[in-house]
């Protein structure tokens, strides 16, 4: 009997080893070919928001705007050095820089005009000492005679004749006006030489403040970051474009800003159509672009009077601006600048059972997914509540944890 059972066993295992092996293999090419239909989703509770999108740009609360250097007499500029967008900075660090040619070309022409007026100054008090040098010679010879002349004078007469008297009368007088003629000369080279100097000196004195105001703006051509924190560039207004290394821009134009990361908020568009149902007070809830998974709050602090023309390129459509506080930020994940779309809220329930409506179609019965099983797949009817652009509220058919399948066409729009 013992033998029997032996027998038996060495026949029941090997089948069941059999039937284990076209189990699996059965159940794997089951889960391939789920794996083949497209992609699977989890249902899952959470919140479900109903209102209208608004979409826009985070901000800096606190942004340190830098742009080109307010010089007196420098309008237009062109950008030759941009620190990288993004970029981690120090306070002192240079961020912007810009084009120096023209400036430098002005240096060197106003710094050879004072060196060659400081030659033309040397060169005029050297020749002004030569020949104020012989004049003096010449007033003294002249002085000299008119002291020879005064003391032939100054004899008695009984000691010369009246001749010698006279002669001595008409050297006096011969002395005397060479002696003034002299010194009027000289005067007269001295003032001469004296405002060609001054004149010299005024356009060194000018040529040299042309050398320091531009070695100054020479210096504030290369703008230094005011504090610690990242680059952001900044787009034009009229064409959303941000500036790039080549660029020429007008004084008073923003380049980058500095941004302060720990304060920020978000600057939305609400489509003309919900523009009515726009309110200051409504909650918003948005996802960054860069960061999808991750959910933020907000709540609207300030909306617009008048509708605007969109921003960027679809300047044809008609907007609602609107700004909205952030219940938090977070400097790891945003940045200024980053695009987010979200949504007003009119309304919420609270820990609903989600589906992505992309995985719903409509079937013979009504709405319906096609829902994973440990075998395969298998079409699941449901009965609906509320719904967004994402997501539906799943009354019956569904548990949290199920997967279902997202339709292609969602997932190749999605991925385009």
């Amino acid at each position: 009997m013992a033998k029997n059972a032996s027998r038996r066993w060495r026949v029941i295992l090997p089948a069941v080893g059999i039937a284990l092996f076209l189990f699996g293999g059965w159940t794997l090419r089951n889960k391939l070919a789920a794996d083949r239909q497209g992609e699977w989703m989890t249902v899952r509770r959470a919140d479900l928001v109903t209102g209208f999108e608004v979409s826009g740009t985070l901000v800096s609360i606190d942004p340190e705007s830098l742009g080109p250097p307010r010089l007196p007499d420098v309008w237009n500029f062109k950008i030759s050095m941009l620190a990288p967008e993004g970029s981690d900075v120090k306070k002192g660090q240079p961020v912007l820089g810009f084009d120096t040619t023209d400036l430098q070309r002005r240096l060197e022409s106003k710094s050879a005009e004072a060196e060659e007026s400081r030659k033309q100054i040397e060169k005029e008090t050297n020749d002004l000492a030569l020949r104020t040098k012989d004049e003096r010679l010449r007033l003294a010879e002249s002085e000299g005679r008119l002291r020879k002349a005064a003391l032939k004078l100054e004899a008695p007469p009984d000691v010369a004749g009246v001749n010698e008297h006279k002669l001595a009368e008409i050297e006096h007088a011969s002395a005397s006006r060479e002696a003034s003629a002299v010194r009027a000369r000289l005067a007269s080279l001295e003032r001469a030489a004296r405002a060609r100097i001054r004149l010299l000196e005024s356009k060194r004195r000018e040529a040299e403040a042309v050398v320091a105001r531009t070695q100054e703006s020479l210096r504030q051509m290369t703008v230094v970051s005011p504090r610690d924190g990242t680059v952001v560039y900044v787009a034009e207004e009229w064409s959303g474009e941000k500036r790039k290394v080549g660029d020429s821009i007008w004084k008073g134009a923003n380049v980058v800003e500095i941004p302060d990361l720990n304060r920020m908020e978000a600057e939305g568009e609400i489509d003309e159509v919900d523009a009515g149902r726009a309110a200051v007070g409504q909650r918003v809830t948005l996802r960054l672009d860069a960061h999808p998974d991750v959910e933020f709050g907000g709540t609207i602090v300030s909306a617009g009077q008048t509708v605007q023309r969109k921003s960027g390129p679809m300047r044809q459509l008609k907007v609602l601006r609107v700004k909205i506080r952030l219940d938090r930020t977070d400097p790891v994940r945003m940045r200024p600048g980053m695009r987010y779309t979200g949504v007003v809220e009119l309304g919420r329930v609270r820990n609903a059972l989600l589906v992505p409506r992309s995985a719903v179609f409509l079937s013979s019965s009504g709405p319906a997914v096609i829902r994973r099983t440990p075998f395969g797949t298998e079409e699941v009817p449901l009965r609906l509540g509320r719904e967004n652009t994402e997501s539906a509220e799943v009354l019956q058919g569904l548990d949290a944890g199920d997967r279902v399948l997202v339709s292609k066409i969602a997932s190749e729009e999605d991925e385009s």
